[in-house]
């Protein structure tokens, strides 16, 4: 089964990546497993070098747990919504199913989309704190030197299409793909 790669701002990367690190994860629990055993069954006692090197080896398993944690937390992105948006981002840059995280909360967002001086967001889900997202947004943005950014995030699809078609008739920023890049960086 061939699986077809996929980057962070792809509509099937969280479920993609959620797949991948569960294989990644149970693999490290299985080498530490192995190595464990390798030296019981050859020393006949569990107080061996072999233990010590298991243990260890359970350190990054633990950590690639945390990860698989984190990404059962993101909830299922509508692929409806996905495909209703996608056709009408024309040739404005957008990024899609990214799950931001900050010290206080985190932030499910379906789609972003940037133009010029102008970054908007949307949302399906109403437990997601729209101007909280905004303010972390421009924490981030301010303390990677990226000034000058109206940031806008929706919660009606309506309003959100509504202000892509707008953005269409604006000119390229130089700084689009740097913002779009960041916000990938700052989301799971």
């Amino acid at each position: 089964m061939n699986i077809p790669r996929q980057k962070k701002g792809d509509f099937a990367f969280p479920s993609y990546e959620r797949k991948r690190v569960i294989i990644r994860t149970a693999a490290y629990f299985l080498i530490s497993a192995a190595v464990f055993l390798l030296g019981y069954f050859s020393t006949g006692k569990k107080e061996n070098l072999l233990t010590i090197v298991a243990v260890l080896g359970m350190l990054p398993s633990s950590k690639s747990l945390v990860s698989v944690v984190m990404y059962f937390k993101i909830p299922k992105f509508s692929e409806t919504v996905y495909q209703e948006i996608a056709r009408q981002e024309g040739d404005v840059p957008v990024i899609y199913s990214l799950y931001l995280t900050s010290y206080r909360s985190n932030f499910p967002m379906n789609c972003f989309a940037v133009r010029g001086n102008n970054l908007i967001g949307y949302t399906e889900f109403p437990s997601c704190d729209a101007s909280a997202c905004e303010a972390h947004i421009q924490g981030i943005l301010k303390q990677n030197s990226i000034k000058n950014i109206t940031i806008k995030i929706f919660h009606e699809k309506a309003r959100f299409i509504e202000r892509l078609n707008q953005l269409q008739a604006l000119e390229a920023g130089k700084k689009e793909s740097e913002i779009l890049t960041l916000l990938c960086d700052i989301s799971l």
